[in-house]
């Protein structure tokens, strides 16, 4: 082999076990995301580089072994490890959006209005309770508070009129 193949050799190896190594890690520790907002810094992200590389290393050593000069196999690792990075970096920016718009506080014309109390709620705003609503499809469980006149038991169904800045539900019984 001469120098430049066993560079190659070199380079995917590394980036590979260090690719594999970010898969693990992420599955196992729950590391905090960096707040990456835009496209152009989550292309050239930890993640992305060692992608690339990884795809560079293998792209270029299967075009050497296919009988392709080297000027043209370093220029498909190139090419390769680029479209992994933009694909990567496409699919890391759409599911950061998703996040944050699960986060989102909801307004009432985006959500089923109806549910039901699972806990106690007092009259009046005098405490908070728990409901068991539908949002966008998926069942979820939000503070609530009523400005009827009675408390409302747990069991009750019930109807949102508003939600607070603090993401409070404001209810009445149905």
């Amino acid at each position: 082999m001469n120098w430049i193949e066993q560079l190659l050799w070199i380079i995917s190896i590394l980036s590979t076990i260090l690719f594999f190594y970010q898969i693990i890690s992420a599955l196992f520790k729950k590391t905090p995301e960096k707040n990456r907002k835009h496209l152009f810094s989550r292309f050239f992200s930890f993640h992305n580089i060692v992608a690339f590389l990884s795809m560079f290393g293998w792209t270029s050593i299967s075009g050497l072994y296919q009988g392709v000069g080297i000027a043209t196999s370093l220029l498909l690792g190139i090419v390769s490890g680029l479209i992994l990075m933009s694909i990567m970096t496409i699919l890391f920016y759409y599911m950061y959006e998703l996040r944050q718009e699960r986060h989102k506080p909801m307004n009432p014309s985006n959500l089923l209005s109806t549910g039901e109390a699972i806990s106690h709620i007092g009259k009046k705003r005098s405490n908070t309770g728990s409901i068991k609503i539908r949002i966008n499809g998926v069942r979820q469980i939000k503070e609530a508070m009523t400005d009827f006149e009675n408390d409302i038991v747990k069991g009750t169904k019930i109807k949102v009129e508003s939600i607070t800045e603090n993401d409070i539900y404001i209810i009445k019984p149905l």
